[in-house]
C-alpha cells in the first residue's frame, strides 16, 4: 500500500497517518493506494467546543475527501466527517470547568460521582459501535469507513462518510424540531425503538467490551452528592424555569431516589442512545424519503428503554401538550417497539417511563441547563426540564 497525503508536521501530518490506519480497518487489509487525502475546511468548532486544548493528536470535527485506488486500480473518492476524540479525563476535565463556572462545589470528586455511568469512556463505546456493531445498528449509523482505536490512549479516530445531498443535518447550535420536515419525530421514535428492541436482554456482547456500563441503582447512589448540587443551583440560579412545585416534586424525587430506582433494577434493559437531542438527530435521504441516522454515540449505556423515549418526548411535545397529545407519541413508540421485538416480549412498561423521566430530572437535564448557563449551548433544557416535570404530573 502507498500514499499520497498533504505532508506538514504535527497535527495535520498526523492526521493522514490515523486516517490511512482507519481505513485499512474499514477497506480491509487488501492492497490499496492513497491517491490523496485533503481536509476540506477548518475546524468545526460548534460541533467540537468542548475539545479545545492542545494535542499532539488531532482532536475535533473536521471535513475530509479521500481519494484512492482499490485493488483492481478502480479509482474512488468519498467526502467523510474525521471525528477524533480525547480521553474520558479530558472530557470530565471539560465538566469540571462547566461546574466551577456555574459555582457548583462538590467534596466528592467528579470522577466517582459519575463513574460507570453514562458518561464513563464516551469516545471508546461509541467508536466501538462503529467498528463492532455496525450491523447491529443498521440502519441507523452513518456509513463507516474506518475506525482507529488506541485503547491504551483512550483516542479514537473514526471516518463517517458524508450523509447524501438533501439530507437534514444536525445543526449543533440548534436544539430544536424547528428544522425539522413532518414526520421526523416518529423516524426518531421507530428508530430507537428499533435499537431498543434488537438489544433488550442481550447486552452481554457490549458489557463484555467492558465500555459500556449498566446505569444501575449503585450507580445513581454514588452521584447524590453531584445530583444535590444540580438542584442547589436550579432553585439559585434557574428561577425563570424552576418554580416552588418543579423544587418540591425534584427534591422529593432526589429523596427517594433508592426506591424508585430500585424499582428500575427490576425491568429488561437495553441499549440507549442516551442523548435523544434534536441537535444530535440527522435525517439521511433515501430513494423512499428520510431515515433516521444517529451520529454521536458518547452517552450510550445499558437501562430502560424508555429514557430515550423520555428524552425525545421532553424536547418535542409542544409546551401546551396534555395527556392525549404525549400518549400519541408513546403509542408510536410502544407499536414499533412490539413489531421490532416480536411476539412473546412484554413492552416497555408506563411506570418505566415515569422513572425514566425522574432520572432525567435529577441527572441529565440540569447538566443540560449549566451547560446553557456557561457557555450557551443546549439553550432548550430549561423548557425540556419543565416538560419533564409536566409530563411525570400528569402520570400521577
Amino acid at each position: 500500500m502507498t500514499q499520497q497525503h498533504s505532508g506538514g508536521h504535527g497535527p495535520a501530518a498526523t492526521a493522514d497517518v490515523l486516517i490511512v490506519k482507519a481505513l485499512e480497518n474499514g477497506l480491509g487489509t487488501a492492497d490499496f493506494e492513497i491517491v490523496s487525502i485533503e481536509r476540506l475546511d477548518s475546524h468545526l468548532h460548534g460541533h467540537a467546543f468542548k475539545y479545545n486544548q492542545t494535542s499532539g493528536l488531532v482532536t475535533g470535527v473536521y471535513p475530509y475527501r479521500i481519494a484512492w485506488r482499490d485493488a483492481h486500480g478502480v479509482s474512488r473518492s468519498v467526502d467523510v466527517m474525521l471525528k477524533a476524540k480525547p480521553d474520558e479525563r479530558s472530557i470530565l476535565a471539560v465538566y469540571k470547568g462547566l461546574l466551577e463556572k456555574a459555582g457548583v462545589a462538590l467534596q466528592t470528586p467528579l470522577e466517582t460521582c459519575l463513574a460507570h455511568s453514562d458518561y464513563s469512556t464516551p469516545n471508546l463505546k461509541e467508536a466501538s459501535l462503529f467498528r463492532d456493531f455496525r450491523q447491529d445498528l443498521a440502519p441507523y449509523l452513518p456509513r463507516s469507513l474506518g475506525v482507529y482505536i488506541d485503547e491504551a490512549a483512550s483516542y479514537t479516530l473514526r471516518l463517517e462518510e458524508i450523509l447524501p445531498k438533501g439530507s437534514v443535518i444536525l445543526d449543533p447550535d440548534d436544539d430544536t424540531t424547528a428544522l425539522w420536515k413532518p414526520g421526523f419525530s416518529n423516524l426518531t421514535l421507530e428508530g430507537i425503538a428499533a435499537i431498543h428492541a434488537r438489544f433488550r436482554g442481550r447486552t452481554d456482547r457490549l458489557s463484555e467490551t467492558g465500555w459500556f456500563p449498566v446505569c444501575d441503582r449503585q450507580t445513581m447512589m454514588q452521584g447524590m452528592e453531584l445530583w444535590r448540587a444540580f438542584l442547589g443551583f436550579l432553585i439559585e440560579a434557574c428561577s425563570d424555569v424552576m418554580t416552588p412545585d418543579m423544587a418540591q416534586r425534584h427534591r422529593h424525587v432526589l429523596d427517594t431516589l433508592p426506591d424508585w430506582y430500585a424499582l428500575v433494577d427490576r425491568e429488561d434493559k437495553t441499549l440507549l442512545y442516551g442523548d435523544v437531542n434534536p441537535q444530535n438527530l440527522a435525517f439521511a435521504r433515501s430513494e423512499t424519503g428520510f431515515q433516521l441516522s444517529l451520529f454521536d454515540w458518547e452517552r450510550a449505556v445499558i437501562s430502560l428503554p424508555q429514557r430515550d423515549l423520555a428524552e425525545h418526548l421532553v424536547y418535542t411535545l409542544p409546551d401546551d401538550f396534555d395527556m392525549p397529545r404525549a400518549q400519541k407519541d408513546i403509542d408510536v413508540y410502544m407499536e414499533a417497539f412490539a413489531r421490532h421485538a416480536g411476539s412473546g416480549k412484554p413492552p416497555p412498561s408506563f411506570e418505566g417511563l415515569a422513572l425514566m423521566l425522574q432520572d432525567l430530572i435529577v441527572n441529565r437535564l440540569p447538566l443540560m441547563m449549566i451547560v446553557d448557563h456557561v457557555a450557551g449551548k443546549r439553550r432548550h433544557a430549561g423548557a425540556a426540564y419543565g416538560r419533564a416535570h409536566r409530563l411525570l404530573a400528569l402520570f400521577s
